[in-house]
Protein backbone atom coordinates (compact mmCIF):
# COMPACT_ATOMS: atom_id res chain seq x y z
CA UNK A 1 0.00 0.00 0.00
CA UNK A 2 1.64 3.11 -1.23
CA UNK A 3 1.61 6.01 2.00
CA UNK A 4 2.00 9.19 1.55
CA UNK A 5 4.31 9.51 4.54
CA UNK A 6 6.30 12.16 2.96
CA UNK A 7 3.11 14.36 2.45
CA UNK A 8 2.43 15.01 5.90
CA UNK A 9 1.25 18.42 5.92
CA UNK A 10 0.21 20.79 8.55
CA UNK A 11 -3.41 21.52 8.23
CA UNK A 12 -2.30 25.40 6.71
CA UNK A 13 -0.82 24.22 3.78
CA UNK A 14 -2.92 24.64 0.81
CA UNK A 15 -1.58 22.50 -1.83
CA UNK A 16 -3.62 22.46 -5.01
CA UNK A 17 -2.79 21.26 -8.51
CA UNK A 18 -3.03 23.95 -11.27
CA UNK A 19 -4.74 22.25 -14.04
CA UNK A 20 -5.71 18.81 -13.08
CA UNK A 21 -9.62 17.99 -11.98
CA UNK A 22 -9.36 17.76 -7.75
CA UNK A 23 -11.78 14.50 -7.98
CA UNK A 24 -10.56 12.65 -11.53
CA UNK A 25 -10.03 9.29 -10.76
CA UNK A 26 -11.39 9.64 -7.07
CA UNK A 27 -13.97 6.77 -6.03
CA UNK A 28 -13.69 6.52 -2.36
CA UNK A 29 -12.56 8.47 0.82
CA UNK A 30 -12.64 7.22 3.85
CA UNK A 31 -11.79 9.98 6.65
CA UNK A 32 -10.34 9.14 10.47
CA UNK A 33 -10.92 11.21 13.18
CA UNK A 34 -12.04 12.27 16.74
CA UNK A 35 -15.29 13.82 17.70
CA UNK A 36 -13.08 17.32 18.53
CA UNK A 37 -11.71 17.44 14.66
CA UNK A 38 -13.65 19.59 11.83
CA UNK A 39 -13.21 17.60 8.85
CA UNK A 40 -13.95 20.36 6.39
CA UNK A 41 -14.80 20.58 2.35
CA UNK A 42 -15.10 17.49 -0.25
CA UNK A 43 -17.99 16.81 -2.88
CA UNK A 44 -19.31 13.69 -1.67
CA UNK A 45 -21.70 13.25 -4.71
CA UNK A 46 -18.19 13.04 -6.92
CA UNK A 47 -16.92 9.75 -5.06
CA UNK A 48 -18.10 7.86 -1.87
CA UNK A 49 -17.47 9.30 1.48
CA UNK A 50 -17.53 7.48 4.65
CA UNK A 51 -16.19 9.75 7.61
CA UNK A 52 -15.76 7.59 10.55
CA UNK A 53 -15.48 9.27 14.47
CA UNK A 54 -13.51 6.61 16.00
CA UNK A 55 -14.04 7.93 19.70
CA UNK A 56 -17.91 7.93 18.93
CA UNK A 57 -18.21 4.52 21.39
CA UNK A 58 -16.96 6.74 24.34
CA UNK A 59 -19.50 9.40 23.03
CA UNK A 60 -22.25 7.32 22.99
CA UNK A 61 -21.40 5.81 26.27
CA UNK A 62 -21.52 9.16 27.86
CA UNK A 63 -25.15 10.11 26.12
CA UNK A 64 -26.40 6.88 27.60
CA UNK A 65 -25.03 7.66 30.95
CA UNK A 66 -25.93 11.29 31.03
CA UNK A 67 -29.72 10.51 30.64
CA UNK A 68 -29.59 7.11 32.98
CA UNK A 69 -31.06 7.94 36.84
CA UNK A 70 -28.85 7.79 39.61
CA UNK A 71 -30.22 4.82 41.05
CA UNK A 72 -29.43 1.15 39.73
CA UNK A 73 -33.06 0.04 40.21
CA UNK A 74 -34.64 3.31 38.50
CA UNK A 75 -31.96 3.05 35.81
CA UNK A 76 -32.80 -0.58 35.33
CA UNK A 77 -36.55 0.41 34.93
CA UNK A 78 -35.54 3.60 32.74
CA UNK A 79 -33.54 0.98 30.20
CA UNK A 80 -36.11 -1.75 30.34
CA UNK A 81 -39.16 0.76 29.21
CA UNK A 82 -36.51 2.74 26.76
CA UNK A 83 -35.27 -0.11 25.22
CA UNK A 84 -36.08 -0.06 22.00
CA UNK A 85 -35.62 3.47 21.30
CA UNK A 86 -32.32 3.41 22.80
CA UNK A 87 -30.80 0.81 20.53
CA UNK A 88 -33.05 2.76 17.72
CA UNK A 89 -30.70 5.78 18.09
CA UNK A 90 -27.37 4.18 18.87
CA UNK A 91 -27.17 1.87 16.38
CA UNK A 92 -25.69 3.18 13.15
CA UNK A 93 -23.18 5.51 15.62
CA UNK A 94 -21.67 2.18 17.06
CA UNK A 95 -21.95 0.33 13.71
CA UNK A 96 -19.83 3.27 11.98
CA UNK A 97 -17.42 3.58 15.09
CA UNK A 98 -16.86 -0.36 14.97
CA UNK A 99 -16.04 -0.31 11.13
CA UNK A 100 -13.97 2.62 12.04
CA UNK A 101 -11.97 0.89 14.40
CA UNK A 102 -11.69 -2.33 12.13
CA UNK A 103 -10.70 -0.45 9.18
CA UNK A 104 -8.35 1.88 11.10
CA UNK A 105 -6.39 -1.40 12.24
CA UNK A 106 -6.65 -2.50 8.62
CA UNK A 107 -4.60 0.68 6.95
CA UNK A 108 -2.27 0.99 9.88
CA UNK A 109 -3.74 4.06 11.04
CA UNK A 110 -1.36 5.52 14.03
CA UNK A 111 -2.53 8.80 14.11
CA UNK A 112 -5.60 11.41 13.35
CA UNK A 113 -6.55 12.79 11.50
CA UNK A 114 -6.36 10.79 8.37
CA UNK A 115 -7.97 10.62 5.05
CA UNK A 116 -7.82 7.02 2.77
CA UNK A 117 -8.33 7.70 -0.74
CA UNK A 118 -9.01 5.10 -2.76
CA UNK A 119 -7.90 2.32 -0.09
CA UNK A 120 -4.69 2.98 -0.95
CA UNK A 121 -3.03 6.92 -0.14
CA UNK A 122 -3.12 7.75 3.38
CA UNK A 123 -2.81 11.27 4.39
CA UNK A 124 -2.13 12.12 7.60
CA UNK A 125 -2.77 15.77 9.64
CA UNK A 126 -5.00 17.11 7.28
CA UNK A 127 -8.86 17.88 7.87
CA UNK A 128 -9.43 19.66 4.74
CA UNK A 129 -10.91 16.65 1.95
CA UNK A 130 -9.77 18.88 -0.88
CA UNK A 131 -6.11 19.36 0.63
CA UNK A 132 -5.81 15.91 0.94
CA UNK A 133 -7.42 15.01 -2.62
CA UNK A 134 -5.13 17.34 -3.93
CA UNK A 135 -1.85 15.50 -2.42
CA UNK A 136 -3.11 12.17 -3.50
CA UNK A 137 -3.27 13.63 -7.21
CA UNK A 138 0.26 15.62 -6.92
CA UNK A 139 1.66 12.47 -5.85
CA UNK A 140 -0.47 10.69 -8.72
CA UNK A 141 0.73 13.11 -11.51
CA UNK A 142 4.70 12.46 -9.96
CA UNK A 143 4.44 8.74 -10.12
CA UNK A 144 2.51 8.99 -14.17
CA UNK A 145 5.79 11.04 -14.79
CA UNK A 146 8.29 8.38 -13.74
Amino acid sequence: MPWLAGWILAASVHAQPASTDLYRGITKVEVFANSAMVITGGEPLRYQLAIYRLDALKNVEAAINQRLPKTEAAARAYFQANQAEIKKQITPHVLSAANGIALARHYKIDRLPAIVVDGANVIYGVPDVPQALALVQQHRAAAAKR
